[in-house]
């Protein structure tokens, strides 16, 4: 599975839209040195044609992504708490809009468009756990946020 690690983390963001997320956290992936910042344009193009929110027990999350050979330089995901929920469409009722409390923005080329099945079925799994996303919401860190998270995908198979 892709990894997620602390320096890709942001905690409690501030932002006013998907759109604006979008760019903050592409911004803090081309600082890692993992994407280009045209790849904000790429995910939220199809963002626009194939929404990503996901409803959840409590808050919803949003999973946007895109396939974008010239833009991923390595295969990444940035993630972000939201201080304040914002709106996305609904994955599987585009006409819905959710309230999303937390990210995660997903960066691949579109040779590991196999791996993104595998990556989103462990996404969906933690998804699928409300106390798992309490916890995840309620780190303080990117440091804990990760350890949370890292210690769930070593419980699986």
């Amino acid at each position: 599975m892709l990894s997620i690690t602390n320096e890709n983390i942001l905690i409690s963001v501030d932002v006013d839209s998907s759109g604006e997320i979008i760019r903050l956290l592409t911004d803090l992936l081309v600082r890692n040195g993992c994407v280009k910042s045209e790849y904000a344009d790429v995910v939220i193009t199809r963002e626009e044609q194939y929404p990503t929110g996901i409803p959840t027990a409590g808050l919803s999350v949003a999973i946007p992504h895109g396939f974008a050979d010239d833009c991923v330089l390595k295969p990444s995901i940035g993630v972000a708490t939201l201080a304040r929920p914002i709106a996305f469409k609904n994955m599987f009722d585009p006409d819905e809009e959710l309230v999303v409390g937390m990210v995660f923005l997903i960066a691949l080329a579109s040779k590991d468009k196999n791996d993104l099945a595998k990556d989103l079925g462990k996404v969906m799994d933690i998804l699928s756990d409300a106390d798992l996303l309490s916890r995840l919401y309620a780190a303080k860190s990117g440091h804990e946020f990760a350890e949370i998270m890292d210690s769930r995908l070593e419980e699986d198979p």
